[in-house]
C-alpha cells in the first residue's frame, strides 16, 4: 500500500513506538507502527555478555521484548505476554532461535 505516512501518536520519548496513518486513497487506510529496536537489542547483548555478574542475584529477567514486537505478536497471533495463561507460548517464542536476541541470559526458559 503506497501513501504518505501521517503521524498519529508519539514518540513521547526516545525509543517509543510511533504510530502513523497511511491513506489508501479510497476512503480507507491502515495504521503503521514503528520503533527503533537497536538500542534495546544492544542492551540485551550487553546483559548476556555480563551474565556472570547478574547470576549472583536471586532474580533476573528472562528477556527484554521491545514494545513493537509485543504489538506484532498480539496483532499477528493474539499473543498477550501479560496474560499468565500465555506463558507456555511466550516460553516457546523465547526458546526459538529466531527470537534469541530478546533473551537476557543463556539457556532455555
Amino acid at each position: 500500500m503506497a501513501g504518505k505516512l501521517t503521524p498519529l501518536i508519539g514518540p513521547d520519548f526516545e525509543g517509543d513506538v510511533v504510530h502513523y496513518w497511511r491513506d489508501d486513497g479510497q476512503g480507507g487506510g491502515e495504521i503503521v507502527s514503528q520503533q527503533d529496536v537497536a538500542p534495546a537489542l544492544e542492551g540485551n547483548k550487553r546483559v548476556q555478555n555480563e551474565m556472570q555478574r547478574y547470576q549472583k542475584q536471586d532474580y533476573w529477567a528472562e528477556a527484554h521484548i521491545p514494545d513493537i514486537i509485543l504489538l506484532k505478536w498480539y496483532n499477528e497471533e493474539g499473543l498477550d505476554v501479560f496474560d499468565k495463561n500465555a506463558w507456555p507460548q511466550v516460553q516457546r517464542k523465547l526458546n526459538d532461535p529466531d527470537w534469541r536476541f530478546l533473551r537476557l541470559r543463556p539457556g532455555k526458559t
